[in-house]
């Protein structure tokens, strides 16, 4: 059975609310690993809670779309989970070398049900804004990958961060 912990217990929040005027105008992502080198965001907004999901705990349904890994278990509720990186075009989770023991499934309501995320790990929660959110190009990405992203993020490190559309996500999900 997967363990539950609280968002607060996985990643590191900050209690105290923004104090300048700058700050107040900018959104909670949270951060979390696409790959090996891809960094995703996902507004907290949309977000239920973060779990510890074992991989091998996950209950395979067949003849659904290879993104879908099954069902997990959460409080005795059957949550849908989406191998992330696989749809954003990364190699499934069965193909990874090694499999994790342990990944992190970032839960999201959808209309009948929570649909779980999962990712390798969740690294913090940040303030961006979304006046500085830029646009992939349309030769940047292939076309169904563009679809699940509202455009990304420069951190202060270089980095690219890739903001997620979750309504389009959950969609995809639930078709």
């Amino acid at each position: 059975m997967s363990q539950v912990e609280p968002l607060s217990n996985l990643v590191k929040i900050d209690p105290i609310p923004p104090e300048s005027s700058a700050e107040a105008e900018k959104s909670r992502f949270l951060r979390f690993s696409l790959g090996d080198r891809t960094e995703g965001l996902l507004s907290l907004e949309r977000l239920v809670e973060v779990i510890k999901v074992n991989p091998q705990e996950i209950l395979p349904i067949p003849e659904v779309p290879e993104y879908l890994l099954g069902i997990a278990n959460r409080r005795g509720e059957a949550v849908w989970i989406v191998d992330l990186p696989y749809l954003m075009g990364a190699n499934h989770l069965s193909q990874r070398k090694p499999i994790p023991q342990v990944c992190m499934a970032i839960l999201l309501q959808a209309e009948e049900q929570a649909i779980g995320l999962l990712v390798d790990r969740v690294s913090s929660i940040e303030l961006h804004s979304y006046d500085d959110l830029q646009s992939f190009s349309a030769q940047t990405l292939p076309p169904q990958i563009l679809t699940f992203l509202e455009g990304y993020f420069i951190d202060k490190g270089g980095n690219t961060l890739t903001v997620l559309d979750v309504d389009s996500i959950i969609a995809k999900v639930e078709n």
